[in-house]
């Protein structure tokens, strides 16, 4: 079956109209997953719902809520700053943030950080992060020469004396399952990658997180993504070895969540979640930021006629090709409220 077959096959599968029953499961599992009000914080994710399963181990993700950490596009850097190291400490098990961000990276590697351009100085926290990021990095005793900031449009003066990142393509095609083409010439220059994906609904694929934050920019060619939702090019390119095999960490910007749009901004459509959210699942990250974000559909406002709920089909792709947990009793969700 060629790649236009299936794409038929998967959009056939997915066109046949659901049973009462099986919507009115998923009606009360979603109640139970999204919860009753976006201005609370956190997306009250029942933990009762999340049992032991035998056949893995869960995928931990820790969300961790500042309260004065943004207003509008103003970010407090220094609650910032506190909020990474606890999400750091949360998820590495480790009470030292020097230690913890240790358990990712060595002092001798060359790191990318990634962040999202798309929208990203409408959603204005890119350079933010970046500048605590680096600035807890620095204190930990990293040097500048170990860092390289990918797709930041505007940055911070942290980001001096840190490793040039080069614009262009890789000269050879590289492999995927579903096609070919060339990767970025900076994979070539680094030996780790921390992802900072922002968090926001794209009309075309569903989810912009961190599996399209590792994948969209990666390709000199990328418009063949958008085909099928990203399904299953997305978890197909995350999946290179040169890309997958240097992640070490995944950090949402949780701060201001654009709920519909995307990747166009309209400030009407975002809402301050103040938070960042941690993770080495990407998949299990971008599950739990679906939730957010169809939370703030059912609760906020949406112009008319707008379907509620996002489809992300690549999501199950993804577990299915291992590279995480998409299913939320896979999912062990933490939310942590600094200021307790």
């Amino acid at each position: 079956m060629n790649l236009r077959d299936r794409y038929r096959k998967n959009r056939s599968v997915r066109s046949k109209p659901l049973g009462v029953g099986f919507i009115i499961l998923i009606g009360f599992l979603l109640l139970g997953i999204i919860g009753p009000v976006v201005g609370s914080v956190g997306p009250e994710i029942n933990q009762s719902q999340l049992g032991e399963s035998p056949e893995s181990k869960k995928s931990e993700v820790w969300d961790i809520y500042g309260e004065y950490a943004v207003r509008r596009t103003k970010v407090h850097r220094l609650s910032l700053y506190s909020m990474l190291h606890t999400g750091l400490c949360k998820l590495s098990g480790l009470e030292d943030p020097n230690q913890a961000w240790r358990n990712f990276i060595r002092d001798d590697e060359v790191v990318a950080l990634t962040f999202t351009r798309a929208g990203s100085r409408e959603l204005a926290t890119n350079t933010d992060v970046a500048a605590v990021v680096l600035q807890s990095l620095f204190d930990c005793g990293f040097k500048p020469g170990n860092f390289m900031l990918v797709g930041l449009e505007e940055l911070p003066e942290q980001a001096e004396g840190t490793h040039p990142c080069p614009y262009g393509w890789q000269k050879e095609r590289v492999d995927f399952l579903t096609d070919s083409d060339h990767l970025a010439l900076w994979l070539d220059e680094v030996t780790a990658i921390i992802n900072v994906p922002a968090i926001m609904d794209d009309n075309i694929i569903g989810l912009r997180g961190a599996l399209a934050n590792l994948t969209l920019p990666m390709l000199k060619r990328p418009a063949r993504l958008y085909v099928n939702q990203g399904d299953p090019f997305i978890p197909d390119i995350y999946s290179l070895p040169q890309i997958r095999h240097k992640v070490r960490l995944h950090i949402g910007i949780g701060l201001r969540i654009l709920y519909y749009g995307g990747p166009k901004v309209n400030q009407v459509y975002i809402y301050e979640h103040g938070t960042l959210l941690f993770s080495t699942d990407p998949v299990a990250l971008d599950q739990v930021v679906l939730q957010l974000i169809c939370r703030a559909r059912h609760n906020m406002t949406l112009p008319a006629g707008t379907e509620i709920d996002l489809s992300c089909p690549y999501l199950q792709t993804a577990q299915a090709m291992g590279l995480g947990h998409n299913d939320l009793n896979q999912i062990q969700y933490h939310f942590r409220d600094q200021n307790e």
